[in-house]
């Protein structure tokens, strides 16, 4: 998950901290460098879905890791 700013980044992981979803913070790949220089990854598919369904967070992006690289 890419944020706009790191502003945006700082209260994602809180708000998955609050929901005890399993992340980690970690510095934005180059091939989508075009966000801010921190994201989070989050493993687990359906964890992901309820972000997007719920609208916990605001996000700029969401990509997922192919063979090919990131896809969103």
């Amino acid at each position: 998950i890419v944020f706009k700013n790191t502003y945006d980044a700082m209260a994602a992981e809180k708000k998955l901290k609050e929901k005890n979803l399993n992340f980690r913070i970690m510095p934005t790949p180059t091939s989508i460098t075009m966000s801010c220089g921190i994201c989070i990854r989050i493993d687990e598919k359906e964890e992901i879905h309820t972000i997007i369904d719920n609208k916990v967070l605001e996000y700029k992006n969401i990509y997922f890791k192919e063979s090919e690289g990131y896809v969103h």
